[in-house]
């Protein structure tokens, strides 16, 4: 989630007009910094009055359409390497600059980046102030243009570095919630899991599941950085335990309150990590050990059948967006389908696919040497079909392609990578017999519902599996909400809740497959 090249997203997506040359108009007016809170970024500190949220933890100043100016402010459960790694690319810039300048606040040591990117006859200036804290990364943005950056830097910038500061957010559930909810940890090997047990109201014992998330480091609640106010996590425990269902959701390996290494990780990990967290849930008292399910969102929809095949106490699995097919097939299809619904032409998307022809192959293979040689060749013949202006601010673009290149071989010989595009979900669900509801969105993607649904299907007829459903929610995209397109663009204009359909279709599912004592 969202993509399963497993590539951070940081949703600053107004560094895309650092390539556009457009007019800049002045401020009219005096600038009001006013008090602002974020419980999905777990922030507060100060924003422009009066400018216009543009997406989550990015206001602009709008005073016309063209209107380059805008601030970031962010967090995200990852290292502050992982963010500037993240950055750069959206930077135009191909190594990490100097810092040129460290604040100390409060809270945080801010340590101050400053880039300017020539676009045309006028020149973008970006101020980024990075900071890490408690498992997370903070970055602060301003983006200007060089003839009002000085005036900007001192009015918001500075004050909005000094002013951010953590907030305290309760954890405590909603006030009408029938049920409670717990902080736990339990471990796998050396590893300590932290997360979150909601138990409902009552003497139990309690049906349960555990949440499993998608790929990329997620927290408890699977909030992404990109599309902050969505945490569907949160949203399904608080739906399951109103009605009777125990859920427990953690925080994934090195993310968040979770000890461990992400980025060293495979599935096999993962796996482990939510096997433990069903040996949790069978050691507790409030919970029924005969009914303890699994509930997995895309890669965890894949690392579901996993666990279940390790472990017979698992009573059934509910996947979510999940795959029937290589991870390299999933990628391949993925990247097609993203670029269609972008509106690429015929043109783009041909030149797409002769480009998966020879590379897909080559990193099937693990040639990496015809790779270091391919790789480049890609990056010039995108290169070439871009404006001048584009190309002009890429800066040295010899250097752009040695990092890319370099970038691209760490993640294809990753063992997370390696072992995601030779795994195929059918051996598994082939093998799989307990009850499992395959849910798929048919506006998906990242999962091609058209493929994946027929293939979950066969392989679980094929294991000789006599309870299963297979259902398409209609208009429903990866992130599981209502979409209109599907985009992975539109993901953060859309309403932060869980498609109408989807938590009573799962809810109904249980109904039939547990027993609620209440």
């Amino acid at each position: 989630m969202p993509k399963f090249g497993r590539q951070i997203i940081i949703s600053i997506i107004g560094l895309a007009l650092l390539l556009a040359v457009v007019p800049v108009f002045a401020q009219d007016g005096d600038i009001t910094l006013v008090p602002y809170s974020s419980e999905a970024f777990g922030t507060q500190g100060l924003q422009p009055e009066g400018w216009t949220q543009v997406a989550p933890g990015i206001v602009r100043r709008g005073n016309s359409a063209t209107d380059i100016v805008l601030v970031a402010q962010q967090a995200a459960p990852i290292s502050q390497e992982q963010l500037l790694t993240a950055l750069l690319p959206q930077l135009g810039l191909s190594e990490v600059p100097d810092v040129v300048e460290t604040i100390e606040t409060g809270d945080f040591s801010w340590s101050v980046y400053h880039v300017e990117v020539p676009a045309g006859s006028m020149t973008i200036v970006v101020d980024v102030a990075l900071a890490e804290a408690d498992g997370k990364s903070y970055v602060i943005l301003l983006q200007a243009d060089s003839e009002e950056y000085a005036a900007l830097h001192e009015a918001i910038f500075l004050p909005v570095v000094n002013a951010l500061a953590p907030l305290a957010v309760s954890s405590a559930p909603p006030a009408d919630a029938p049920y409670t909810e717990e902080d736990v940890t339990f471990t796998n090997g050396d590893i300590t899991l932290a997360g979150t047990l909601t138990l409902p109201e009552g003497d139990g014992p309690f049906p349960a599941v555990v949440l499993i998330t998608g790929s990329g480091g997620q927290d408890r609640n699977e909030s992404l950085p990109s599309v902050s106010e969505l945490q569907p996590f949160r949203i399904i425990a608080d739906a399951l335990a109103r009605v009777g269902v125990a859920v427990l959701r953690y925080d994934d390996r090195g993310i968040g309150e979770s000890t461990g290494d992400y980025a060293a990780a495979n599935l096999t990990d993962f796996a482990g990590d939510a096997d433990a967290g069903v040996q949790y849930l069978l050691g507790r008292a409030e919970i029924n050990p005969a009914q303890v399910g699994l509930i997995g969102h895309s890669e965890g929809a894949i690392v579901a059948p996993m666990v279940a095949l390790q472990d017979p106490d698992v009573a059934f699995i509910v996947a979510l967006a999940g795959t029937a097919t290589s991870g390299l097939n999933v990628l391949t299809q993925q990247e097609i389908d993203i670029l269609a619904v972008e509106g690429a032409t015929d043109e783009q998307i041909s030149r797409k696919q002769a480009q998966q022809a020879v590379l897909m192959p080559l990193i099937e293979a693990g040639d990496w040497t015809a790779l270091e040689t391919l790789i480049p060749e890609l990056i010039r013949e995108e290169v070439a079909t871009m404006p001048e202006d584009q190309q002009a601010a890429l800066g040295d673009l010899d250097a752009l392609i040695e990092k890319q290149v370099a970038d691209s071989l760490a993640i294809y010989q990753s063992p997370w990578y390696q072992q995601f595009i030779h795994h195929n979900p059918a051996d598994d669900w082939a093998q799989t017999t307990i009850p499992v509801l395959g849910v798929f969105g048919s506006l998906d993607m990242q999962v091609n519902a058209a493929v994946n649904a027929p293939l979950m299907e066969a392989a679980l007829t094929q294991a000789g599996n006599t309870d299963f459903e297979i259902v398409t929610v209609p208009n429903m995209n990866h992130l599981l909400q209502q979409a209109e397109t599907g985009s992975i663009s539109e993901y953060a204009t859309l309403e932060p809740v869980l498609h109408p359909d989807l938590l009573p279709l799962v809810i109904d599912w249980l109904g039939a497959h547990v027993t609620v004592n209440q």
